[in-house]
């Protein structure tokens, strides 16, 4: 089966070619901002290193979050037009999944963002060929996610931690304090990779291009001040844009 995988969760850009498990090519942008004008490329020029098109492309699959707002659009609304257009397979991964599968230790990994002021993007994983989410993705405070990892590993006695992602090592007091033995990701474990997404995404189940939506895990700024303005509850995305 021929993946075609992205990531635009980050300002990491990752593309990736797999064919089932393996990773035929994998190409990356750090530290990029304009994914709009760098995906598009990206994904043609792996096509044409591989002799392939679109067409050739069974499953399409993407980073559905948390990151980047404008990222994760981008990134999603590219694979749901190719895969709508072409009557393809798309699969949306978690990004913090993503992140714990490039962890080879056997630990629980806690796969971060920075969110600012303390606060992140975060879940807890069993490192494994399918990382097992044990902590939930979502939008913790710090001392709310250090409250869960000690819960977690009180109760099953967990013998080593890895920290992968942004922003954790300026936490590196409060993980102290934790009194389990702990090491942070390196350069390469730090960033979210297509290839590996692809790799999640082979036996994933596919879902319909039209239902494939972003996982922001918490409210944009333009929702609240909707809420504000017009005194309604929250509603699904799909509602929310909508209304405006």
């Amino acid at each position: 089966m021929k993946i075609l995988s992205v990531s635009t969760a980050t300002n990491h850009l990752s593309v990736a070619l797999n064919d089932g498990q393996q990773i035929i090519v994998e190409k990356n942008e750090r530290d990029e901002r304009n994914h709009s004008e760098h995906l598009d490329p990206l994904i043609d020029e792996i096509l044409k290193d591989n002799d392939l098109s679109l067409k050739d492309i069974d499953r399409f699959a993407v980073a559905i979050g948390p990151g980047s707002y404008t990222g994760l659009r981008i990134g999603i609304t590219t694979v749901k037009m190719f895969a709508s257009i072409l009557d393809k397979e798309v699969v949306g991964i978690s990004a913090l999944q993503a992140l714990a599968k490039g962890v080879q230790e056997d630990a629980l990994v806690i796969t971060g963002l920075d969110a600012r002021n303390d606060n992140y993007f975060a879940a807890g994983y069993l490192s494994g060929a399918v990382p097992e989410n044990v902590i939930p993705d979502g939008h913790y405070n710090i001392d709310v996610l250090i409250k869960a990892i000690q819960d977690y590993a009180v109760k099953h006695e967990v013998k080593k931690i890895v920290f992968v992602g942004s922003g954790l090592e300026k936490q590196d007091e409060k993980f102290k304090a934790l009194n389990i033995p702990y090491i942070y990701g390196t350069e390469e474990e730090n960033v979210i990779h297509a290839g590996l997404i692809g790799q999640l995404a082979e036996n994933a189940v596919p879902v319909d291009p039209d239902k494939l939506l972003p996982r922001y895990l918490r409210r944009t700024q333009a929702e609240v001040d909707w809420h504000k303005k017009t005194g309604k509850p929250f509603e699904p995305d799909s509602h929310y844009v909508e209304e405006v």
